[in-house]
């Protein structure tokens, strides 16, 4: 065979590794609705890297950024974790953020969706960053994935899990055998790990889009002491049931600012319920859902001279990392 064809099929196969590992494309739903001409600029100026474009789909615009992975995250890591944690932190942070995009963008391919993943709070959160320290945590992890039986699954992580980590099972129901619910010293002290929230008993009516409520009480909680099921005493005499992620769910949503120091917003379904008057209060330990990777956690980690790959087989004993 001629030389150059040699180097030609060298050249070839390692543009085509080199593609596979840095020139990945994702799609990001930025926003949808009607008019989208009102953001697109808007978007093009607050992301500048890869491509802004509209797109219609199911009666909607969407507003989509096509960006390259390894930009995409270090925007997510710019939202999802503070720059200024440990590096090590990070890097756990990037490895699971990125095995979380990979995993709903072939789940979204499935779905015959124009999109990979959404700027949200129930996919990822993604914003800009000229962080170096960022950048670094995302470039030493290039790549890596977390793994169960060499398949690339859905992943979780939340801010507080206030001392042990939640079952998916018992939050959200279903069975993830790559999730284990883990002991978790490494939070405790952070800024979440207790709080008090007093609602009247009007705006959990209007939230719930129920009648008048007299009482609140918890039916069921898991072995973390999580709400897993309360029951909803109206004055009408009726009752109603929640599951303790619905009852969170439906509370925090339509808040312009969902935040652990809003006044209007329920932390975890780590509390318990007292009734003050016409007012409920609620107290309770810990920030989100509780599965999979306590961010607090992770930090603390870091602090004590931990590294991510300690870090993430903490948090997921029964996951590999992988290279991809």
């Amino acid at each position: 065979m001629p030389r150059y064809i040699v180097k030609k099929k060298l050249l070839i196969s390692f543009l085509l590794l080199a593609c596979s590992l840095y020139g990945s494309d994702i799609k990001v739903c930025l926003w949808r609705g009607d008019k989208p001409e009102r953001f697109v600029e808007q978007f093009r100026d607050k992301y500048p890297k890869g491509e802004i474009y509209t797109r219609w789909y199911c009666g909607q615009f969407l507003i989509i950024n096509r960006v390259e992975i390894e930009d995409y995250l270090m925007g997510v890591l710019a939202r999802e974790m503070d720059k200024l944690w440990p590096l090590e932190a990070l890097k756990a942070q990037a490895v699971v953020s990125r095995t979380l995009v990979m995993y709903l963008s072939e789940l979204n391919k499935t779905k015959g969706l124009p999109y990979d993943i959404e700027n949200s709070i129930f996919h990822q959160v993604y914003g800009t960053t000229d962080s170096e320290k960022i950048e670094k945590a995302i470039s030493s992890t290039v790549g890596e994935v977390l793994s169960y039986k060499g398949k690339i699954v859905q992943v979780f992580f939340h801010a507080c899990c206030g001392g042990k980590t939640a079952l998916s099972s018992e939050v959200w129901g279903g069975t993830y055998p790559h999730i284990s619910s883990v002991i978790d010293p490494y939070c405790e002290g952070s800024p979440y790990s207790t709080w008090e929230k007093v609602f009247t008993g009007t705006e959990i009516s209007k939230a719930l889009g129920l009648s008048t409520i007299e009482r609140i009480v918890v039916d069921k909680t898991d072995s973390l002491s999580r709400v897993t099921n309360l029951k909803i005493f109206l004055k009408d005499g009726s009752i109603r049931e929640f599951t303790g992620h619905r009852f969170r769910m439906e509370i925090n949503k339509g808040k312009s600012i969902v935040r652990f120091d809003s006044p209007d917003i329920i932390p975890s379904t780590n509390f318990t319920i007292k009734k003050v008057g016409d007012n409920f209060s609620f107290r309770g330990v810990g920030y989100g859902h509780g599965v999979g990777m306590c961010q607090w956690g992770a930090r603390k980690m870091a602090e004590q001279g931990f590294n991510y790959r300690d870090i993430l087989y903490h948090y997921f004993p029964e996951m590999e990392i992988d290279k991809r």
